[in-house]
């Protein structure tokens, strides 16, 4: 068995750039190049959002080599100008009208996503790396999912002497969504490259049985051409880490509050004001002002809100709250999907309160390890009954680390490698 060690990663949201996306191709290629792996990572100069996270440049190896290119694809101020505006319509009629006017011009000329702009350039620099070093290991993760033009566009000039991965942490064309957010002339394009990455790329990795389970049985030529590798939790981030006890008393939250997220959250905030219950919900991470404002209207005084910290601090947080919270999407398609951050939940053996659909692969998971309880997202008595078990004992749960062992990044980017092996 031979296997060549040279890799291209074509990634658009990298460090220093924060939240959850970054994670699972930095842990890639931590744990690649550990392993002897040449990695040159492609990734934009200008960052596509403005929540960094400056403590995960630390995690880089210093023999990956890294290429920033121009992009014109939209930059991080510009992405939060577009949400302040659309925050603005829904508080007035002429800003209301404008954001539709914007929203419909953004469909035309965005029919992808807003990074589609970085494409021309990730594609000529990453051209010319395979050329110049004889490259012949290609992966690319998305989302944005215009980053997969890329890789059309590599595998057309090189065919066979590269072989490309396609990453989805998403189920792009799949997306529950997506039906509602975009009109049915940008659905037929998105359609159109979905297809067209699946035919191109040589293997299609997805992040949940459910989305590979949803690609086979709508493409049924994919059969054997598509892996399932799960997000997960790094051992090595919890090395040598103490609990932040200012979370000790309190529910916390680590992640985003926005669109369907902010739906997700309100059944649990009502039932623990109905509750009066002495626990504060302490919420990391991001909230968009549409979601703020909806949970200020509702005086909910035991929610407090701490901004985005780093990756650190949130599972420093975590491994000394009283109890961690986990939200996944109430919907049939949420059932088999993994949040991000539930393998970090596991790994801090912590009591968990997860809410979502009413059955699911992460209350399977949450009950297997014993690790907390799991309710119905919508069913408020489930909620109340979860939350009195998790606070009469919360000592009683904690998962067996046993259990999740193969969910390891190190373990998981083994999985990745093995799909560059030549015989």
């Amino acid at each position: 068995m031979k296997v060549d060690k040279r890799i291209l990663m074509i990634v658009n949201e990298f460090p220093p750039t924060g939240e959850s996306g970054v994670q699972r191709p930095l842990k890639f290629l931590k744990y690649l190049a550990a392993e002897g792996w040449l990695c040159h990572v492609v990734t934009p100069k200008h960052l596509p959002k403005t929540v960094l996270d400056e403590s995960l440049c630390a995690e880089i190896p210093a023999s990956a080599i890294i290429h920033k290119t121009p992009s014109w694809g939209f930059k991080g101020k510009a992405v939060d100008k577009v949400a302040e505006i659309r925050f603005q319509g829904s508080q007035s009629t002429t800003k209301a009208f404008i954001m539709r006017f914007l929203m419909a011009l953004n469909h035309v000329i965005f029919p992808i996503d807003k990074q589609i702009g970085w494409v021309p350039f990730a594609f000529i620099y990453s051209w010319w790396l395979i050329k110049k070093h004889k490259i012949r290991n290609v992966y690319i993760t998305a989302f944005p999912f215009s980053a997969f033009l890329v890789g059309i566009m590599l595998k057309k000039c090189f065919k066979d002497r590269i072989f490309w991965v396609a990453d989805y942490r998403d189920a792009w064309q799949f997306e529950p969504i997506l039906g509602e957010a975009v009109p049915p002339f940008r659905q037929a394009i998105i359609r159109h490259w979905d297809k067209s990455v699946l035919k191109h790329c040589d293997r299609a990795v997805f992040v949940t049985p459910l989305i590979q389970q949803t690609y086979t049985k709508h493409f049924k030529w994919l059969k054997g051409k598509t892996s399932c590798i799960t997000n997960g939790y790094d051992e090595a981030d919890f090395l040598d880490l103490e609990p932040n006890l200012s979370s000790s008393t309190s529910l916390l939250y680590m992640g985003k509050l926005y669109g369907v997220q902010r739906r997700n959250i309100m059944p649990l905030l009502q039932v623990m004001k109905d509750m009066e219950l002495q626990l504060p919900l302490m919420h990391v991470g991001t909230v968009d002002r549409d979601a703020k404002a909806y949970i200020d209207e509702g005086n909910y005084d035991f929610y407090s809100y701490h901004g985005y910290v780093s990756h650190q601090e949130a599972i420093e947080l975590a491994l000394g709250a009283r109890i961690n919270l986990s939200l996944i999407n109430d919907d049939e398609d949420s059932e088999g999907v993994y949040t991000g951050k539930v393998f970090e939940l596991l790994r801090a053996q912590r009591p968990i309160l997860a809410l979502g659909p009413p059955r699911g692969v992460v209350k399977d998971l949450i009950e297997a390890t014993h690790s907390g309880e799991y309710a119905h997202l919508n069913n408020p008595e489930k909620i109340e009954a979860a939350l009195k078990k998790l606070m009469s004992d919360p000592d009683s749960y904690g998962c067996d680390l046993a259990a999740i062992q193969q969910y390891d990044r190190k373990h998981l980017t083994k999985r990745l490698a093995k799909l560059y092996e030549r015989y």
